[in-house]
């Protein structure tokens, strides 16, 4: 036994010497290292204070034997967490009381056969959220590894024909998901599952009961590799409370691309370093998306930078987009705000709905959360939902709000797939996932939250829909495009990038009573992966209640305008040419997308 070195930190295998780095919160007579083979104890093991550096211990201790698996540490007398943990044993019975917990010695060196991470900029990323154990947990789930890593790599030829290319996943670090809390609203204490798991955990070892095996850790790697292999990304949403110290984030952030080969971070907490984090060289390939930061501050270190990796979640789409599919007043100005609304050096993530409030097919079902079965009388989460029931609260079986429910779900996907910045899609949302108006489940281990896959069946056109215009996003760069785009012909096209149009062409109306607009594309500012310029693209965006007219703008002679989208229409759009400069009638709440092609001749038709 010998003095190591303080990094990396945790249990590490060099040779035959294990490495043991570890922290103490307060001096101590007697520190030791407890080693056991399952429930025997092999090693007891004390170390001298000699191979202290201020709270932190470094041992290096060889001939550990072959037999062993574990260890806990013990600070005079006192078994304490190891923060550093690499695996934790007695945690893979999900929902239960948890025993005696101790730690996993590193096993063999994983294989990773030559593994190679896509790295997709954020305008070519379309991220999909996910709960690992919700996500395959349900019976209808058709994978055999039912909430676990391994069933996630089940589902990559699903996530692959969707057309996604980032999957986010919610907290799966290694947490206590049993507890006994009480909730704001609470009179008593109840017993209550995390099952969201926004906590402080183990952040160095994957959780033991999102495995389906014994070895979590070998698990993630084979989901990560496969991932990568299809094409997808794989971020993580990591969580840090207030009081948690700071110089510990860049550590875990860097364990996690090293270990695991993770792409991102969606990083949750009010104390996170963006300055600190985005320019670490070893970062600068790795997503980091933030919820808080300050734009001073991150625009004067932008340019030490790079490449783009800092991400920003854009709360204010959620909010607007929302109030814009339900139609309020004024809701015209800041829709093109967020319809247009990117940055240079910013990756900007939108959202129409996501893991906490409602689900998609919630915000146009209910116009009241219903908390209930989280017992804190209702009173818990959100009341500012900026949702519409479509006339019935709930479940309903009058056809008239069921087609207009489900023609409100496209809007709400079109408005998300057809902004600039980077769209999330929380899983199930393509096809219709309910949580029965719950708009803060994050107590809910069962069928509230978990995927119901039965949905896909019923929900195939809406889960067309989502796949077709996922695929029409990538492959027209207008809507996606690297820079913000300026509303000026600053390359002399003779029509700039992005422009505004109404009942006249040009001459948008943009006053608190509007509810409509159009908006043009040139595709001439933009070229396609095979070096050829876009197409030019016309939307127009009806959020009234009643039909409205939008004139399409006079393009070249040649050129002719061909609708593509419509999301009146429950089928796929049948062929429609509409000559530049002609007056067409949007539905009542309604989305249209028109293409300018070159006309056809007679013969040709």
């Amino acid at each position: 036994m010998r003095k190591g070195n303080f990094y990396p930190k945790g249990v590490t295998a060099t040779g035959k010497s294990f490495q043991f780095v570890f922290q103490i919160k307060s001096p101590a007579s007697d520190v030791r290292i407890m080693v056991y083979a399952g429930e025997k104890e092999l090693m007891s093991i004390p170390v001298p204070d000699s191979y202290r550096q201020g709270r932190m211990y470094s041992v290096l201790v060889e001939d550990i034997p072959r037999e062993a698996d574990s260890y806990r540490y013990y600070v005079d007398g006192v078994a304490v967490a190891d923060l550093y943990a690499r695996g934790v044993t007695g945690m893979r019975e999900y929902g239960r009381e948890k025993g005696e917990i101790r730690y996993q010695l590193p096993g063999k060196v994983y294989d990773w056969t030559e593994d190679k991470a896509p790295r997709r900029p954020y305008s070519e990323s379309v991220i999909y959220g996910i709960h690992v154990r919700g996500f395959t947990r349900h019976t209808s789930s058709g994978v055999k590894k039912k909430g676990t890593f391994a069933g996630v790599q089940e589902k990559i030829p699903y996530l692959k024909e969707l057309g996604i290319t980032a999957v986010a996943l919610m907290p799966a670090w290694e947490f206590d998901e049993f507890e006994r809390i009480q909730g704001q609203y609470q009179k008593e204490d109840r017993e209550k599952i995390n099952y969201w798991g926004f906590k402080q955990g183990y952040y160095y070892a994957p959780k033991s009961a999102y495995a389906y095996g014994k070895d979590a850790s070998s698990e993630v790697k084979d989901m990560v590799r496969a991932l990568h292999k299809a094409g997808i990304e794989v971020l993580m949403q990591l969580y840090f409370p207030e009081d948690y110290p700071v110089g510990e984030i860049p550590d875990i952030l860097h364990f996690w691309v090293e270990e695991y080969h993770v792409d991102g971070f969606h990083l949750i907490g009010k104390r996170l370093p963006p300055s600190l984090l985005f320019p670490d060289p070893f970062l600068q390939d790795t997503k980091l998306i933030f919820e808080y930061f300050s734009r001073e501050e991150i625009h004067r270190e932008a340019a030490k930078v790079s490449g783009k990796n800092l991400g920003f979640w854009q709360e204010g789409f959620t909010r607007d987009m929302r109030r814009a599919l339900k139609g309020d007043s004024g809701c015209v100005r800041v829709m093109l705000h967020c319809l247009r609304n990117n940055e240079e050096n910013v990756g900007i993530i939108n959202c129409m709905a996501g893991y906490n409030g409602f689900t998609l097919m919630d915000l146009v079902s209910y116009d009241r959360k219903h908390n209930e079965d989280n017992g804190e009388d209702n009173r818990d989460g959100t009341d500012q939902n900026n949702s519409w029931n479509c006339g019935a609260e709930g479940r309903s079986r009058k056809r008239t709000v069921q087609m207009l429910r489900q023609k409100q779900v496209r809007n709400a996907l079109s408005l998300l797939f057809l902004s600039q910045g980077t769209p999330y899609l929380q899983s199930g949302d393509e096809f219709g996932q309910t949580q029965e108006g719950n708009n803060n489940p994050y107590c809910q281990d069962n069928a509230v939250t978990w995927i119901d896959w039965k949905l896909l069946r019923s929900g195939r056109k809406m889960y067309e829909f989502t796949r077709n215009l996922i695929a029409f996003r990538l492959a027209h760069g207008v809507f996606r495009q690297e820079k913000p785009l300026q509303g000026m012909d600053y390359l002399s096209y003779g029509c700039p990038d992005i422009s505004v149009h109404g009942r006249e062409a040009w001459r948008p109306s943009l006053d608190s009573d509007s509810f409509y607009a159009g908006v043009m594309y040139c595709g001439r500012y933009v070229k396609n992966p095979d070096g050829r310029e876009d197409s030019s693209f016309y939307t127009a965006y009806n959020m009234h209640w009643e039909p409205h007219e939008f004139a399409l703008p006079k393009i070249s002679r040649d050129m002719q305008w061909q609708l593509c989208l419509d999301t009146a229409l429950s089928e796929a759009v049948q062929e429609e040419e509409v000559r530049a400069g002609s007056v067409i009638v949007a539905e009542g709440r309604s989305v249209r997308v028109y293409r300018a092609e070159k006309k056809r001749k007679k013969e040709e038709k």
